[in-house]
């Protein structure tokens, strides 16, 4: 139960419409105890030869009243109640998907998307069943049970203490399968993230599945882990529903022992006719808290197990996050400075850049350039802080990375990188995402710098062509330019291109970077890239070789250096040969 301490805050948020709703099913619970009340008095009456047709249509109009109640009363617990259960789910959504947007990279490289989904949808269920039912359940156990007793107790303490025997039993058996069910329902959980995944990566993966014919293999796969996820719903369901039918079981049990004491009791005359009925009516009665209370450990159990697995999220810290020493700034210059930068990914030990020392100057157009793993993208991610870096390594306008607060250093910094993502929507929406109120010409000079203006106005609707889903409609240029044009209409004072040119043409981005020299004027641009011949246009290149800073210079002094950089130069330069005489031949 102490799973259900972060719940806390809703309960006292919504606890109006709680005492509301409690109120209404205590009422309810009430009115259930009185009609067996109103049914003694009739039979002991009709037993006797003392009542009357008028006296009999009274008692009938006391039921139907009560019935009466209990029906308005039983609408109100279930607004409110259920009500309630349903803003402590979207809360505890809300506040799960609030506290995913603030964790690193980090967190998301290990994370599969589908577990994530599986918590924000079937755990937030199940403990939105647990604070409504679960919560009825309870209050019915322990409020109509005591009270149903109660009144047997009234009408006779022996015959309620024989039919109470078998209850022990029922306590034992709760005890015994609330481990089993729990444990058993975060395997489901945890089958129920794999099988969501499966779906999701075979969605998005679909015409790679069908461009390889493997249609049926992955209709197989998906089918073994559906099965898997059945087998463990049945595993959890054989220890769940034993609950109610042996809690009917010993409820008949007692019901049986009360038949034939409680008849010779009132063969005896030790209780009225009306008292025996009665005292039947509050037993059966006591069969729904009975069976409450299977249903409520049941829902109890799925729900901690559930918030275990949301809480795993929420008390994970983001690990780039603002420290003492962050203070509220504005980028201006764009300058930045590596003195020893040394970075390791979370749990590798290998160093994807090692001692690296570089000074990029104010306004400057900036290259990297390295063989494939040379750290070029590692780099890159570094200046918008989406990995953590040591303190004392990196400084942007000559202050440490740490002064400057997250949002104020990623607001100053466009960033484009390798994977290019687009939303569903339309290309307006797209390029915009970052400034949603752009106005229509700062949106198109964002486009004609990124050389991608003549395609949108071919697009059968321009800028409000709806876009396929991930950009399926665009080819992979375009929508690497859609992403550029995305970062220049912010006007940030410094833009990283992490090797978002690689689906172009060396024509078009030699087009772009002339562009961007032009639309960046006075700002900082630094482009990775892994064509050498576009490194022209840059004031200087930093060479990057295993994590470390090779060469650093402009394309024409790393040319006479004769050092990688030229042998990759000459690479490059002698493979575009080749491939144009394999087409001329």
């Amino acid at each position: 139960m102490n799973q259900y301490r972060i719940l806390l805050p809703y309960f006292r948020r919504n606890q109006r419409s709680l005492a509301i709703g409690v109120g209404s099913l205590l009422l309810v619970d009430l009115l259930q105890l009185l009609i067996p009340r109103v049914i003694k008095h009739a039979v002991d009456n009709i037993t006797r030869y003392q009542v009357s047709s008028t006296q009999l249509l009274s008692y009938a109009g006391v039921v139907l009243a009560l019935a009466l109640g209990i029906v308005t009363f039983r609408f109100v617990w279930r607004r409110h109640l259920f009500g309630h259960s349903r803003q402590v789910e979207e809360a505890l959504r809300n506040r799960l998907f609030a506290h995913l947007q603030t964790l690193s990279f980090s967190y998301f490289d290990s994370a599969r998307t589908g577990d994530l989904m599986a918590r924000a949808t079937n755990d937030i269920q199940a403990i939105q069943l647990a604070t409504g039912m679960g919560l009825v359940a309870l209050t019915d156990t322990l409020v109509l049970g005591t009270a149903a007793v109660g009144f047997m107790f009234y009408i006779n303490p022996t015959l309620t203490l024989i039919a109470l025997l078998p209850m022990p039993f029922i306590a034992v058996f709760a005890r015994l399968i609330s481990k089993m069910f729990y444990e058993r329902f975060q395997r489901v959980q945890a089958t129920f993230a794999v099988l969501t995944e499966r779906a999701r990566e075979n969605l998005a993966g679909i015409r790679a599945i069908k461009a390889y014919t493997q249609e049926t293999a992955e209709t197989i796969r998906f089918d073994k882990t559906g099965q898997r996820y059945i087998d463990h719903n049945l595993r959890m369901m054989k220890v769940g529903g034993l609950f109610s039918p042996m809690s009917l079981l010993l409820t008949n049990v007692s019901m049986a022992l009360v038949l034939v004491i409680g008849g010779q009791l009132t063969i005896l005359n030790t209780i009225t006719t009306g008292d025996f009925v009665a005292f039947n009516s509050y037993l059966l009665l006591l069969t729904w808290p009975m069976m409450a209370l299977g249903w409520m450990i049941n829902l109890f159990q799925r729900g901690s197990a559930s918030l275990g697995r949301i809480q795993a999220i929420l008390n994970t810290a983001p690990e780039v996050a603002d420290t003492r020493e962050t203070t509220e700034r504005t980028l201006t210059r764009g300058s930045i400075e590596g003195r020893g930068l040394t970075f390791a990914y979370p749990g590798s030990t290998r160093l994807a850049l090692d001692n690296i020392d570089l000074r990029i100057k104010p306004g400057q157009l900036v290259g990297i350039v390295g063989r494939t793993g040379a750290g070029k993208s590692t780099l890159c991610q570094l200046f918008p802080r989406l990995y953590e870096v040591s303190p004392g390594q990196l400084y942007l306008d000559e202050e440490e990375i740490h002064r400057w607060s997250l949002a104020g250093l990623r607001r100053a910094i466009a960033f484009v990188p390798q994977d290019s993502f687009i939303f569903a929507d339309t290309v307006k929406a797209n390029i915009c995402f970052g400034k949603p109120r752009a106005t229509h010409e700062e949106m198109i000079e964002a486009a004609r710098a990124a050389h991608l203006l003549d395609e949108i106005r071919a697009l059968p609707h321009q800028f409000e062509t709806i876009l396929g889903e991930r950009g399926v409609t665009l080819s992979g240029g375009q929508k690497q330019r859609v992403t550029l044009a995305r970062a220049l209409l912010l006007s940030t004072p410094l833009l990283v291109l992490d090797d978002c040119f690689s689906s172009v043409d060396l024509k078009t981005e030699l087009a772009i970077l002339i562009n961007l020299r032009r639309y960046m004027r006075g700002r900082t641009t630094v482009v990775a890239s892994h064509r050498l011949e576009a490194m022209r246009a840059a004031d200087v290149v930093f060479v990057l070789d295993d994590g470390r800073l090779c060469e650093q210079g402009n394309h024409d002094e790393l040319l006479a250096r004769d050092g990688i950089y030229a042998a990759l130069y000459n690479r490059q330069k002698l493979e575009t040969e080749l491939q144009q005489e394999a087409v001329g031949g």
